[in-house]
């Protein structure tokens, strides 16, 4: 009896025990079926390595408090050549036999070849804050800036085409700036990884960021650096002024970059704008605010961007990849007032039609009709800043990053630029958002100059010279090409 039970009860046993072990498969399988396939790259053990998963190079933002990484920091050291050449021509009023009118407008004297040779030498840092946020600093070291105009196609056999009414000399070729050095400004920039697709593979990377400049270094001043005053002081030239190297200029920029990777390629798609606000001690910004000028500011640029970025090799698991970057840019900069390529050539010259102060205000005359020059406002001296046209660029680059393990990667890449013509003096006389004040309206006036006659055209712009910005008298350049290299090592924490 005792031995019938006990072999009923382990079949019982046995029978329970397979019943468990079916049961067990069956739940384990629709498990397998029901949980979310496992990714090559996804942690199975708490000592498994952490695996390369950084976006694309334009895309690319470091953070903070990730579970497996708490904290990111980037060091670079970065050195940039840009070669710059263009074309200077002016144009003339001709007589020309045959013609109703007797005049006639060229654009084609040739003035002087450009050249422009810039070394900088870029230190920064990028220190990740949060998820996908980080905050980059940047300082551009200029090591040298060289200028200078020389001889295109006989040009300077031909002084005369720059002279101005008078016969004084304008400036003459070849002509050559100081070599400049020093710092300009440092920027300090915060970028976001609104979506992340390293993070979700359902979206794009997006990345938004701002960027402000701050002027910190010596105030640009044009140079002759073959005359016996240098660099002249407009209010006095027989007193030389330092060379400089800023522009004077704070700065803000935004920008967008939208990508997304398809296995070994990532397009990507970006907008910047850029925008300068001259401060109050530049020569710049002496008469940024005067009443009658029509262009108080530097030209605003927008930048669009599209390109791919192409992995021929990848090696996750040591954080190791090589990446080609290539781009198309275009960018559109509006009418401003600038440092031109003749900025040191106008601003350093002896003629006295430049180096005549304006007038920055005008004034009923005695007679009670005429206008003549307040003499007790300021006096506005020429220094080299210009009026000058919108126009357009268009680039291409390509570039090759090497990320030689975790902590180290490099960078080098070549760059072409294109600059449309434009003209670089082209300050108009007259300001025609004033013409309720006759007695301010100067020589901006049409019909009789006698009591009762003649209307006001408007207020004088205290930034026109009659010798470059008059039509028939003023600069462009043409034929700009401007060839930019780099090179840079970034070491990551």
């Amino acid at each position: 009896m005792r031995g019938w039970t006990r072999r009923v009860t382990g079949a019982r046993r046995e029978g329970a025990s397979r019943v468990f072990l079916r049961w067990s498969a069956a739940l384990g399988a629709a498990l397998a079926l029901t949980a979310p396939p496992a990714a090559a790259d996804e942690p199975v053990a708490a000592k498994e390595p952490r695996l390369l998963r950084e976006s694309g190079e334009n895309t690319t933002v470091i953070d903070a408090f990730d579970e497996d990484d708490p904290f990111d920091a980037n060091l670079l050291l970065t050195f940039r050549q840009s070669w710059k050449s263009a074309n200077i021509r002016r144009e003339s009023t001709l007589a020309q036999p045959g013609l109703a009118s007797g005049g006639f407008t060229a654009s084609n004297e040739n003035v002087a070849s450009y050249t422009q040779s810039l070394t900088v030498l870029e230190v920064g840092g990028d220190v990740g804050i949060y998820k996908d946020l980080a905050l980059s600093l940047r300082l551009p070291l200029i090591l040298a800036d060289a200028r200078e105009l020389s001889d295109l196609d006989g040009s300077s056999r031909n002084p005369q085409r720059l002279q101005d009414p008078s016969g004084d000399q304008l400036f003459s070729v070849p002509f050559k700036s100081p070599t400049r050095s020093g710092v300009d400004w440092f920027s300090v920039a915060l970028n976001y990884a609104i979506f992340n697709q390293t993070r979700d593979e359902s979206k794009p990377n997006w990345v938004v960021g701002a960027e402000g400049r701050f002027a910190i270094g010596d105030r640009l001043h044009a140079c002759n650096d073959n005359a016996a005053i240098k660099c002249p002081d407009p209010v006095n030239p027989s007193r030389s002024r330092e060379p400089g190297i800023s522009r004077g200029m704070h700065s803000i920029i935004a920008n967008t970059v939208f990508s997304r990777r398809y296995g070994y390629v990532e397009p990507y798609t970006g907008f910047r704008m850029h925008v300068d606000i001259p401060q109050s001690n530049s020569d710049f910004g002496a008469t940024k605010d005067l009443k009658g000028t029509l262009l108080n500011r530097p030209p605003i640029v927008g930048t669009f961007t599209v390109g791919m970025e192409v992995y021929p090799w990848e090696n996750r698991e040591a954080f190791q990849r090589v990446v080609l970057d290539f781009k198309l840019r275009g960018s559109y900069h509006s009418p401003g007032r600038d440092y031109s390529e003749l900025f040191d050539a106008l601003g350093s010259s002896s003629a006295n039609s430049l180096r005549s102060p304006n007038p920055s205000a005008y004034r009923a005359g005695p007679d009670g009709f005429t206008s003549v020059a307040d003499p007790n406002a300021s006096k506005v001296f020429f220094t080299g800043i210009t009026d000058q046209q919108a126009f357009g660029s268009f680039g291409a680059s390509g570039g090759v990053t090497w990320q030689a393990g975790e902590f180290v990667k490099f960078n080098a890449g070549l760059g072409l630029t294109y600059v449309q013509s434009h003209l670089i003096t082209a300050a108009d006389a007259c300001n025609p958002d004033f013409k309720s004040d006759a007695g301010a309206s100067g020589p901006c006036r049409t019909g009789a100059q006698t009591a009762g006659g003649g209307s006001a055209t408007g207020i004088p712009n205290p930034n026109h010279r009659q010798v470059i910005d008059l039509p028939g008298r003023r600069f462009s350049v043409d034929d700009t090409m401007i060839v930019d290299l780099w090179l840079s090592g970034v070491v990551m924490f």
